[in-house]
């Protein structure tokens, strides 16, 4: 019998595995496709490496990903993204920086922008922003007469932190609170200095220590006997363990769990939960045309991306670059091939407006929509008390991991921030 299975290969649930192993716990990892990584699994393309949404390591090594590397005795090198550059809908480009005194240098903002902006981080208290979730960005500029330039500040960072560009979709609470901590951490994004594949690698490495990683294998049902869960059935035949997890997003929930299971209520959360999306443009370019670690700005439409290749050696052959651009957009935008295809040539256009040079250098191109850029998207309509929590109700020892959990934070913080707890709350039930 193991201790755990964990039914997704996905990073949370690599990240929860290794430090279950960590701890002496046999683990079984189940993973449906023929790689682990999930969101980090990278794909190929004549030398080039690309990820789909950029995955980055949230408020670099003070944040959750780190505590978990922390776990294992493990001091991964990351390369601080805490400059940026942001290109105007006119052209032009203006450096912020994103780390302490984050929005206080730089040339995007004026002096009484800067002032207002410290004031304002200084002034905010915890029960303050939590007034603010439900509120939208566009209502909060209102109310509080936001000034014109820190509105455009606040857009572009709730864009690239909750994948979401609709002023009036955008959680104001959550916003000032990615501004607020990143200015009390003093560091805001970084990348893993040789890429994701050693922390992959890392973790499977611990797992496999006293445990189990079955690729292509893929999870019938969760069995629950008597309100307990007591294995995962695969190939027919039932695995049997003392807890189950599931890392998987929470509308696949119920493809493997019987939804007479646990309550209305969780079901109902898990059913009608909104992912973000956002179309993902990747350059494959003849020749280095930017030197810069840091992520890119455009104002119009709102998009973050970055020279994916600067970061990491791996991302594209010897002499070349690979230059990755998401911008977010909604269920009804990626339905329609026209607008797609026009947010593409803006992305396209504001890359040769930054990097003139990319115009005579792109050898491919790839545009895609992600239609899962995060599990849940973090909106002023989704907030945590909209999410589901980690424990399955009413099924005990069954655990839901992952980036649409009542976690806190946003994008690439979430994941990791559930598997922490629901480390806990597996070492709860053992004691």
């Amino acid at each position: 019998m193991y201790d755990c299975v964990i039914v997704g290969g996905s990073l949370p649930g690599l990240a929860l595995g290794a430090m279950l192993a960590r701890r002496g716990k046999r683990i079984l990892l189940l993973e449906r496709k023929s790689v682990v990584g999930g969101r980090v699994a990278p794909w190929h393309r004549e030398g080039y490496s690309s990820l789909p949404g950029i995955p980055r390591v949230r408020y670099g090594s003070k944040g959750a990903f780190y505590r978990i590397c922390r776990h294992l005795g493990w001091d991964p090198p990351l390369l601080s993204l805490n400059r940026a550059w942001v290109v105007g809908a006119a052209g032009g480009t203006r450096r912020i920086t994103l780390g302490k005194p984050g929005p206080l240098r730089g040339e995007f903002l004026s002096f009484l922008d800067r002032f207002y902006a410290w004031r304002l981080l200084r002034s905010l208290q915890a029960d303050r922003l939590d007034e603010l979730d439900e509120m939208s960005l566009e209502e909060w500029f209102v109310r509080d007469k936001v000034r014109p330039s820190l509105q455009k500040l606040f857009h572009l960072i709730a864009c690239e932190a909750t994948h979401c560009s609709a002023l009036d979709r955008i959680s104001a609470g959550e916003t000032l609170r990615v501004f607020q901590k990143a200015y009390r951490l003093g560091t805001y994004l970084a990348y893993p200095r040789w890429g994701w594949l050693p922390v992959l690698e890392r973790f499977l490495e611990e797992i496999r220590k006293s445990g189990e990683v079955r690729l292509r294998s893929r999870a019938e049902n969760v069995c629950v006997e008597q309100g307990k869960a007591v294995g995962v059935r695969v190939g027919g035949g039932l695995v049997r363990s003392r807890c189950v997890v599931c890392a998987i997003p929470c509308q696949q929930l119920f493809r493997i769990l019987d939804p007479a299971a646990t309550t209305a209520e969780y079901v109902r959360l898990c059913s009608q939960a909104k992912p973000s999306m956002g179309l993902t443009v990747d350059f494959a370019l003849s020749r280095r045309v930017s030197r810069t670690k840091g992520l890119w700005f455009f104002l119009e439409p709102p998009t973050y991306g970055v020279f994916l290749s600067n970061l990491c050696h791996r991302h594209a052959p010897v002499g070349r670059q690979l230059a990755s651009f998401v911008c977010p957009c909604s269920a009804e935008e990626a339905r329609q091939p026209e607008v797609l295809q026009a947010l593409e040539a803006k992305i396209e256009e504001n890359l040769r407006r930054a990097c003139p040079a990319v115009a005579h250098a792109v050898e491919w191109k790839r545009a895609q929509v992600v239609r899962m850029l995060d599990s849940v998207a973090v909106r002023a309509d989704q907030t945590r008390q909209d999410r589901p929590g980690y424990r399955v109700p009413q099924v005990e020892n069954l655990f839901l991991v992952g980036d649409s959990t009542c976690a806190p934070g946003v994008s690439w913080e979430i994941e990791f921030e559930a598997a922490l707890a629901c480390l806990e709350k597996i070492a709860d039930l053992e004691g």
